[in-house]
C-alpha cells in the first residue's frame, strides 16, 4: 500500500493529545471509580496517577494531593522492586491485549507492608487504538498473603521437623547397633548434613579426643555451627556444620542456620555425648570382665600347677638324690657315669623348673627388704653386656634419679628383671636397641623394658602370660618365663602389661606399689 505524504506529527502535540484523552476517559470513569468498594486508578503510559478513588487514600495513608501526578512506582513501591515492576509495566502489560492479574507489595506512607492483587486493563484511544494508559483495579489481600506465608511457613517448620526426627532416629538406631566407636562417629557425621536446610553444601565432622570423624578436607571458609561434647563434665571435642558456598555464589548470608537447626545441634550433641559415655562405659565393663577371667584362668592354672609342683617334687628329690649316690660308687662302668651325670643334669633342669611353677602359684613365700630397682637393674645389666656387644644391641638406661625403695624380694626381682631381658634378647636376633627406664609418682614405682624386636600380634600378646604358652623353638624355652615375672609382680601388690606390633618391638610396663605392708609387717599387725 502507498500511504500519501503528509505533514509530520509534532511528538509533543501527541503527547498533549494523548494526556488530555486519558484525563477525558479519567473524567468518564470517575462516578463509577469513586463508588467501586475496592482501590481504582488510571496511570498513564509513565505510571503517573492520574485519577484514583478514596479506598487508595485509606490504603496507603497519603492524602489526596500528596497522590496526584505522582509516579506509582517511585511513590508506594519497595526500593528494590521499582525497577523491576517498571520493566514489567513497559514490556509485559502494555502490550499484553488481555487483562492481567498480579500481586504487589506496596509501603504505605506509615511505613507498613500491604499486598495488593491487581486486575490491569489497557485503556486505548478509540479512534487511533492507541494505548494511552492503564486502568488498575486494585483488593487488598495482605491477610490472605499473610495468612499463605503462615501456613507455608508452618510447611516448612514440618518438613524441617520431619528431617530433625529423622536425623534423631537414624542416629539412635546408630547407637543401637553397638559398632566400634570410630564407626560410630563415622556414620552420625554422614547423617547429620540432610537435616539441614543445605544439604547438598552442607558438611559435619565429629572431634573427640584429637580425633576427627567426617569429611576433613572440607574448607572452614564458610559459616559454621559449633556445640560442645561434654562427657562426665569434660569438653572432649565438639560437632562442628560447615556450609560451604559454592563459587559462583559470592553473596552468602551471615548466618544461614535456622533457630531450630541450632536448637537441633544442641540436641544431636546431648544425645551424642550420653551415647559415647555409655559406649566408653560398656567397652570398661567389657574390658575389666575380660581381665578378671583372665585373672580367673589364671589364679586356676597356678592352683593345677601348684599341685602338679607338689606331686612331682618328692619323687624328683628321690630321683636326683639316688642318682647322686649312685655317681658315688667306685668302678663303675664308664657308660654308667655317662648315664647318671644325664639323669642328674635332667633331674636338676626339671627341679628348676618346678621352682618356676612354686615362684607362678606364689607357693614360695618372699622374703621382702627395700629393694632399689635402680641398683638391681645397673648389676643386672652388667651381666648381659657381653652379649648386647656381640650382637650389636645398644642399651640406653633412663633410670630416674632419687628413687625410692620398694618392699620386695631381691631374688625374685632379679628374676623378672632376668626374664625381660632375655625375652627382649631373642626378640633381636639382629642388632637393635634395649630402653630401660624407671620412674615414679605418689603411690607407685614404674618399670618399663623396651625393645626394637620382631613384635608380636594381638593374639600373642593375650597369652604370653599362660604357662607353658611360647612362640619360641624348644630350644629356647619352656614358655614359663613371662608367667613367672607375672606371679612375681601379682605377690608383690603390682600390675604388669604390654604393648607391641610385628615389627615394632615391644614394651612392658611393671607398676610396684609404695607404702605397702610386707607379709610380716601384716601379720604383726
Amino acid at each position: 500500500m502507498i500511504r500519501k505524504a503528509g505533514k509530520k506529527s509534532n511528538p509533543q502535540v501527541v503527547h498533549k493529545v494523548k494526556i488530555n484523552m486519558i484525563h477525558r476517559i479519567a473524567d468518564l470513569y470517575q462516578p463509577a471509580i469513586q463508588l467501586t468498594k475496592g482501590i481504582i486508578l488510571i496511570l498513564d503510559l509513565d505510571g503517573k496517577i492520574i485519577s484514583f478513588n478514596e479506598f487508595l487514600e485509606s490504603t496507603t495513608g497519603y492524602s489526596y494531593s500528596e497522590l496526584t501526578q505522582r509516579n506509582w512506582f517511585d511513590l508506594l513501591l519497595p526500593l528494590k522492586e521499582k525497577n523491576p515492576a517498571k520493566r514489567y509495566f513497559q514490556r509485559f502489560i502494555l502490550r499484553d491485549k488481555s487483562p492481567i492479574n498480579i500481586v504487589n507489595r506496596i509501603i504505605t506512607r506509615a511505613g507498613e507492608e500491604r499486598f495488593i492483587e491487581w486486575h490491569y486493563k489497557r485503556l486505548e484511544d478509540d479512534t487511533s487504538g492507541t494505548v494511552i494508559g492503564v486502568l488498575a483495579i486494585g483488593q487488598d489481600v495482605s491477610e490472605r498473603v499473610g495468612h499463605e506465608k503462615q501456613l507455608l511457613n508452618e510447611r516448612n517448620q514440618l518438613i524441617e521437623r520431619n528431617k530433625e526426627l529423622t536425623c534423631l532416629y537414624s542416629i539412635a538406631k546408630i547407637v543401637g547397633q553397638n559398632k566400634p566407636l570410630p564407626t560410630m562417629l563415622e556414620s552420625i557425621a554422614a547423617i547429620i548434613p540432610p537435616a539441614f536446610q543445605y544439604p547438598s553444601i552442607t558438611t559435619a565432622i565429629i572431634r573427640l579426643d584429637q580425633h576427627f570423624y567426617g569429611n576433613r578436607n572440607t574448607s572452614t571458609i564458610g559459616p559454621d555451627l559449633i556445640e560442645d561434647l561434654v562427657i562426665q563434665k569434660t569438653c572432649r571435642g565438639n560437632i562442628e556444620v560447615i556450609i560451604s558456598p559454592q563459587k559462583e555464589d559470592h553473596k552468602t548470608e551471615k548466618t544461614p542456620f535456622l533457630d531450630e537447626e541450632r536448637a537441633l545441634l544442641r540436641n544431636i550433641a546431648h544425645h551424642l555425648s550420653l551415647a559415647i559415655e555409655k559406649k566408653e562405659a560398656l567397652d570398661h565393663k567389657s574390658e575389666i570382665e575380660n581381665q578378671l577371667r583372665h585373672s580367673d584362668r589364671l589364679a586356676k592354672i597356678g592352683q593345677l600347677t601348684a599341685g602338679v609342683a607338689h606331686e612331682l617334687n618328692e619323687p624328683l628329690g628321690n630321683i636326683l638324690g639316688f642318682a647322686q649316690l649312685s655317681s658315688k660308687v667306685t668302678d663303675l662302668p664308664k657308660q654308667v657315669c655317662s648315664d647318671l651325670d644325664n639323669i642328674i643334669k635332667a633331674a636338676l633342669h626339671a627341679r628348676e623348673v618346678i621352682k618356676k611353677l612354686m615362684f607362678f602359684s606364689r607357693q614360695t613365700p618372699p622374703r621382702e627388704t627395700p629393694v632399689n630397682l635402680n641398683r638391681l637393674i645397673e648389676d643386672g645389666v652388667y651381666l648381659f653386656e657381653s652379649r648386647c656387644a656381640k650382637n650389636g644391641i645398644i642399651v640406653i638406661k633412663k633410670l630416674c634419679q632419687d628413687l625410692p625403695d620398694i618392699k620386695a624380694d631381691l631374688s625374685q626381682l632379679q628374676q623378672i628383671f632376668t626374664n625381660l631381658i632375655i625375652n627382649a634378647l631373642q626378640a633381636m636376633p639382629d642388632e637393635g636397641k634395649l630402653s630401660i627406664e624407671t620412674s615414679f609418682d605418689k603411690n607407685h614405682v614404674y618399670l618399663r623394658v623396651q625393645d626394637s624386636g620382631i613384635g608380636m600380634t594381638q593374639e600373642t600378646v593375650k597369652q604370653i602370660f599362660l604357662p607353658f604358652f611360647t612362640t619360641k623353638d624348644v630350644k629356647q624355652g619352656t614358655g614359663l618365663g613371662l608367667s613367672v615375672v607375672h606371679g612375681i609382680v601379682k605377690s608383690h601388690g603390682g600390675s604388669i602389661d604390654v604393648e607391641s606390633r610385628i615389627g615394632h618391638g615391644a614394651r612392658f610396663r611393671i607398676k610396684f606399689p609404695l607404702n605397702r605392708l610386707s607379709p610380716e609387717e601384716k601379720n604383726e599387725s
